[in-house]
């Protein structure tokens, strides 16, 4: 038969349950619950348990002497202000996606580019190059995509163009 270590009302208190604290800690919860109302609910069990941490480690400082009760009620306000420091210099993390009850479906998944997609910039740049690129230069292209053998003017002409848009890259000493 198994036996395990119970309080007398378990439905109401949880292992986890801030009422099963004792000594300090309980006072340490009692001034961290006054400055909640300050913090967002999502960030309040993190702040909750920086400000026990810091009056406890304050109280250590201290030589294991209690803390009065206006300079617990200081550290408390002094991590609820780091807190807000804390959080107007990091940078806003927002979702890309949007919100996902709005009705209109222009997540950042339906605006990036997949492989299959035209790159417009590109086309357009070719597009650019081919129409005032000499019918000759083209017509040796095509040939070299076909693998067809380029006569001897063919390729001095092609070698010249090369040259020509070859970019020179300054060297400093």
């Amino acid at each position: 038969m198994r036996t395990t270590l119970s309080y007398p009302d378990d439905q109401n208190n949880p292992p986890t349950s801030y009422n099963r604290l004792t000594g300090d800690w309980l006072l340490y919860y009692m001034v961290a619950k006054r400055f909640m109302w300050k913090i967002p609910p999502q960030d309040r069990p993190d702040v909750r348990h920086s400000i026990m941490m810091e009056l406890a480690d304050a109280q250590n400082r201290k030589g294991g002497l209690p803390l009065p009760e206006a300079a617990m009620y200081r550290i408390a306000s002094f991590e609820v202000a780091d807190y807000w420091r804390t959080k107007k210099r990091s940078p806003n993390m927002l979702s890309l996606d949007g919100d996902e009850d709005a009705d209109n479906d222009t997540g950042l998944a339906t605006v990036l580019p997949d492989d299959s997609a035209l790159d417009l910039d590109a086309w357009v740049d070719a597009r650019t190059f081919l129409l005032s690129c000499p019918k000759r230069l083209i017509q040796i292209a095509f040939k070299r995509v076909k693998g067809v053998t380029l006569e001897n003017a063919e390729y001095k002409y092609l070698s010249k163009w090369r040259k020509r848009e070859q970019k020179i890259i300054p060297i400093c000493g």
